[in-house]
């Protein structure tokens, strides 16, 4: 968590300084899990590439990128199911960009090491456009807050028939007391929840395309129901927006993720196969999806009704996993924001904490799948400047190597 590897020592409230705070400051116990650096420092220049610390780094990825809309399925059945089979175009669309982009940052914060990358949106965008994103970051980090407080009230209104802003109400009360008591430890263990995620939804798409596979090969697919559900007119471009809208918060991360691999082509491969496991995820889930589109039909969780329909032992698995990922990602991002705000275990901060967790609860009364529709999107297009600017780097440095 940000707490254990963020500097503790710094004092200042300043909100450029924070706001740097804000983009590492999620997941980053990752990093802590990975244990000393190798010798010869972060960013050595021997060419070292590890099968074992090459699946950490993917892991990493892959469980940063994980929130509740992936969980409940809601982006999935936006960004890919609703284009029909063309979403299977826009998943593999999308594999090539988080696979580019993941390599890259990484291999970026690799070869910058951590003090040219201090301010890494300045660096890549420019000073100007850089500042933007800064700030932009930690309101999109408010609007995600909100977005994993209803999902919460989704998951637990759908499954248990509570009302819905009981179960947001759950969520920010717990996130917001994870705050206050500094329950690290917590929130450590329950962020193992992400890889868990990943397998048990892997294990109910092949469960569900197993039992389907007849009507998913005859194409028995219809998506006229989801048609105003899409985040784009065209099925590419669903596929970038959902990369672009991504990356904005997780350039910080991949970049510093990169500075603690021992070579750039080692950093690569993590940012490479994080991206290719992620999207293989989201196709296995699609497919199952578009395999039972009367059970997404008038769900605002998918995935849960897949569990259910497997079994209802998988279900109340999967909603006791669904819960406890989405506080494993929302907790860390409370933490960013108010520590970009105000000095860490401060009042002010406890203060701040109980505003933003109050109003991210409000605005998480909005329809969970409306949120997910109008957040990402429109983040996606900020995203994709964002990804011209790293490809911008990238041809002007030459991606030279150490």
């Amino acid at each position: 968590m940000e707490m254990e590897l963020a500097d503790k020592s710094s004092q200042s409230p300043s909100v450029n300084h924070g706001l740097k705070d804000t983009s590492f400051g999620l997941f980053f116990y990752f990093l802590h899990r990975f244990g000393k650096k190798d010798k010869g420092g972060i960013c050595g220049l021997k060419e070292k590439v590890s099968f074992v610390r090459v699946m950490k780094y993917a892991g990493a990825y892959i469980a940063f990128e994980i929130g509740s809309g992936f969980a409940t399925g809601q982006e999935i059945l936006q960004f890919y199911t609703s284009f029909g089979v063309m979403g299977m175009g826009a998943a593999l669309v999308s594999m090539v960009l988080f696979a580019w982009a993941g390599g890259s940052l990484m291999k970026i914060g690799h070869q910058t090491c951590e003090a040219e990358a201090e301010k890494p949106y300045q660096m890549l965008c420019g000073k100007f456009l850089g500042t933007f994103y800064e700030y932009f970051v930690l309101f999109y980090l408010f609007a995600v807050l909100a977005v994993m407080i209803s999902g919460a009230g989704a998951s637990l209104s759908e499954y248990c028939g509570v009302s819905y802003y009981v179960g947001g109400l759950f969520m920010a009360l717990l996130v917001f007391g994870a705050f206050a008591f500094g329950l690290e430890k917590l929130i450590d263990i329950v962020g193992l929840m992400g890889p868990l995620i990943i397998g048990f939804s892997i294990f109910i798409a092949i469960c569900t395309i197993t039992a389907n596979f007849g009507d998913l090969m005859a194409g028995n697919v219809d998506v006229e129901f989801l048609k105003n559900a899409r985040p784009a007119q065209n099925w590419w471009f669903s596929g970038i927006l959902y990369v672009a809208y991504n990356t904005v918060s997780s350039v910080a991360f991949l970049m510093a993720l990169g500075r603690d691999a021992r070579s750039s082509r080692e950093a690569a491969a993590g940012g490479i196969t994080g991206g290719v496991l992620l999207m293989v995820t989201v196709i296995f889930m699609n497919l199952a999806l578009s395999s039972r589109l009367d059970l997404a039909k008038g769900s605002i969780v998918p995935s849960l009704k897949l569990a259910e329909n497997v079994s209802q032992a998988a279900g109340v698995i999967f909603v006791c996993v669904m819960i406890c990922g989405i506080f494993s990602t929302a907790a860390p991002v409370l933490w960013s924001i108010c520590n970009g705000l105000a000095k860490p275990g401060s009042k002010a901060s406890l203060i701040i904490a109980f505003l933003v967790s109050l109003d991210a609860f409000i605005l998480g009364q909005m329809p969970f799948d409306q949120l997910v529709a109008f957040i990402y999107p429109f983040t996606g297009y900020l995203g994709i400047l964002l990804l011209l600017c790293v490809l911008r780097w990238q041809i002007s440095h030459g991606q030279r190597r150490h």
